[in-house]
C-alpha cells in the first residue's frame, strides 16, 4: 500500500509546529518584559514606603509580580502549528504552550498558488492584491519559507500565508492540489 495516498482521509491528522526563532527582536521583547516586572515591583515599593498606608500590603509585591509574569511571559514563547486534516490546513499561533489562536483555515483545493519564498516569487504576491497577510513562520530568513495564495470563501478576501511546510506537508498539498504547487 502506498503511504502517500489518502493523507488525512482516514481520520489521522498531520500536525507539526515551528518555534519562533531566537532573534534580536525576541531577546529585546524578553528584556522589556523583565524591565517592566522590575519597574512594577520598584514602583509599588516606593509608593508603599512613601504613603505608609499600604506598608503592610508590601508583602504582596512578590505575589503580584508572579501573577504578572504568569500572565505575560507566554508572549515571549511563540510557536506556529500547522494542522492538515481531510484536505484542510489550519494554522494556529500558540503562546507559551497554553494559549492557542487560530490564524487561518483553508481547504487545500482552494489554494491558488504555493511556492517557495524568493525575491522573484515575491512579485507574485504584490500582483495578488491581498487584503490579509498571515505570517506564521519561525523567521523571515528561513530556508524553508513558502508562500500560499488563495481567496477566502467566507469573506471573499484575497489572502497570503507565509509558512514553513516540511517535506511531508508539501506532499500533502500536492496530493490535494497539484496545480497550486510551483517551483
Amino acid at each position: 500500500m502506498n503511504n502517500e495516498s489518502g493523507f488525512g482521509a482516514n481520520g489521522a491528522p498531520y500536525e507539526y509546529a515551528v518555534a519562533e526563532a531566537k532573534t534580536k527582536r525576541l531577546m529585546l521583547k524578553k528584556l522589556l518584559f523583565i524591565a517592566a516586572y522590575i519597574l512594577w515591583g520598584a514602583t509599588v515599593l516606593i509608593v508603599g514606603v512613601i504613603t505608609k498606608l499600604i506598608l503592610p500590603l508590601l508583602c504582596f509585591i512578590p505575589l503580584s509580580i508572579w501573577i504578572i509574569v504568569f500572565l505575560t511571559w507566554r508572549y515571549t514563547q511563540v510557536e506556529y502549528e500547522y494542522s492538515y486534516f481531510s484536505g484542510k490546513l489550519t494554522v494556529s499561533k500558540i503562546l507559551g504552550g497554553r494559549t492557542r489562536k487560530k490564524l487561518c483555515e483553508v481547504m487545500l483545493r482552494d489554494l491558488s498558488a504555493v511556492f517557495p519564498y524568493s525575491d522573484a516569487n515575491l512579485s507574485r504576491t504584490q500582483a495578488f492584491h491581498a487584503e490579509k497577510t498571515v505570517f506564521a513562520a519561525s523567521d523571515a530568513a528561513s530556508a524553508n519559507l513558502y508562500i500560499a495564495l488563495w481567496q477566502d470563501t467566507d469573506s471573499s478576501k484575497h489572502m497570503i500565508l507565509f509558512f514553513e511546510p516540511n517535506e511531508k506537508a508539501v506532499k500533502i498539498i500536492k496530493y490535494y492540489n497539484m496545480s497550486a504547487i510551483a517551483k
